[in-house]
């Protein structure tokens, strides 16, 4: 008949080695305190010093309170010398039941940055709503060369990558094949004055309307058509006036057409301050690091998409006239001024405008432009089944909206009798 032998009470070894690795006297309760969580309280109370010295270094954008610090940049400070506080005295002070309050949050922390990153890198990957576009912006106009009079221009000779797109600058800047300012002969030339719609942000190169022209004037009047694309992401009506007045008439063309779009009449950007599109290479103060940290989150922008969704949601109502905007006098009298400038050179001008304003065209009307407007093309593609935009965020034109503006641009030139051999002038 089998017996249970008692043994002697003795302390749990495998409890008191833990408790001496996690530095805990044997006897207590472990916390979980070990090398691995002091550790970790010591590299992050070492950032957050060396992050508080380099945010104590430098001025936020409203320096209000001492001459250097905005009221929520001194509170993000003020935040960061308690966080640095609280890591100091839990390296030092060796408080189990702190030491055990700081286990359970950094392991928190982890699985929420965990994540966050899992879903960050699936946006990422998949690209739902196209927010992409927030995140190529900035860094697409980065690239912009200062100029005197233009603001900015493009930069010449390069070919790289916008997103899924290529793009290709030529020696003058243009999206397009080279093209010589001298004018060959029996060829005829269009020039194209716009912003990004123009340009062609989103679409390939050789999607564009400009490209789309150039096989469809051959095929209906046979002869040679070169179609200049001038367009430049962000240009007003002021800078595309000045383009033309500077660059555009070097390349002797028959026609300007101007693409018109709503924000034509924003204010030039100042290429001297840093604004988003000069972002350096690092961020030079911990303001700007702030504020750039999140523009470069696509999570950050899917909920900001979102919140600008419901804002626009909660607020219906008729779209106003651009002409009622305080910029709108700047803006009309830059275009009146392309089309007399092209008057006087024997040149025939053509308004495209992106917007249907019915205002905005009849005043076009009155200065005595008679523009065309693009609501049909989107309608025929939007017939189609086909995207009129690249994106659900992103209100570019997609490349059969594109082709479909080509088509309509060409017979509207064609119905005014101006793709005949010699070209009819603006009255």
């Amino acid at each position: 008949m089998g017996y249970i032998q008692r043994l002697p009470n003795r302390p749990n070894p495998r409890r008191d080695d833990l408790a001496v690795m996690v530095n805990v006297k044997p006897g207590t309760q472990s916390t979980g305190s070990g090398p691995v969580v002091r550790t970790v309280t010591a590299v992050l109370f070492a950032v957050s010093l060396l992050l508080l010295a380099w945010g104590l270094l430098h001025e936020s954008c409203n320096p209000v309170l001492f001459g250097r610090y905005s009221p929520p940049y001194l509170a993000f400070l003020l935040a960061l010398l308690g966080v640095a506080g609280i890591l100091g005295y839990a390296f030092w002070s060796r408080s189990p039941r702190l030491a055990s309050a700081l286990s359970n949050l950094y392991l928190l922390l982890f699985s929420t940055s965990l994540i966050l990153l899992v879903t960050e890198l699936a946006l990422r990957a998949f690209n739902p709503w196209g927010i992409d576009f927030f995140h190529m912006l900035p860094y697409h106009m980065q690239g912009m060369v200062d100029h005197p009079t233009l603001g900015y221009v493009h930069p010449r000779s390069v070919t790289y990558s916008l997103g899924r797109n290529t793009v290709t600058l030529n020696s003058h800047g243009l999206r397009d094949e080279e093209i010589p300012y001298e004018k060959p002969a029996g060829e005829r030339r269009i020039l194209v004055l716009g912003d990004s719609v123009a340009f062609g942000w989103g679409v390939d190169q050789g999607d564009t309307f400009s490209d789309r022209m150039e096989p469809r004037l051959k095929q209906l009047t046979g002869g040679a058509w070169q179609v200049i694309n001038a367009g430049v992401n962000g240009y007003t009506s002021e800078q595309e006036l000045e383009y033309l007045s500077i660059e555009g008439l070097r390349y002797s063309p028959d026609i300007v057409v101007l693409l018109y779009v709503g924000n034509d009449l924003a204010p030039v950007l100042d290429p001297n301050v840093t604004t988003w599109r000069r972002y350096p290479s690092w961020p030079s103060s911990l303001p700007e690091a702030l504020s750039r940290l999140p523009a470069l989150s696509f999570l950050y922008q899917s909920t900001n998409l979102f919140g600008r969704m419901r804002v626009l949601e909660d607020q219906p109502g008729a779209r106003r006239s651009i002409t009622q905007d305080p910029r709108w006098p700047e803006s009309r009298n830059a275009v009146d001024e392309m089309a007399k400038l092209c008057a006087s050179k024997g040149i025939v001008f053509l308004l495209v405008a992106e917007l249907n304003d019915p205002v905005f065209l009849e005043e076009m009307r009155r200065i005595g432009i008679d523009p065309i407007t693009l609501s049909a093309p989107y309608e025929q593609v939007k017939k189609a089944g086909r995207p009129t935009t690249v994106s659900r965020v992103d209100s570019h034109p997609s490349a059969a909206a594109h082709d479909a503006f080509a088509e309509h641009i060409v017979e509207a030139l064609a119905a005014r009798g101006w793709l005949g051999t010699k070209p009819v002038a603006r009255p």
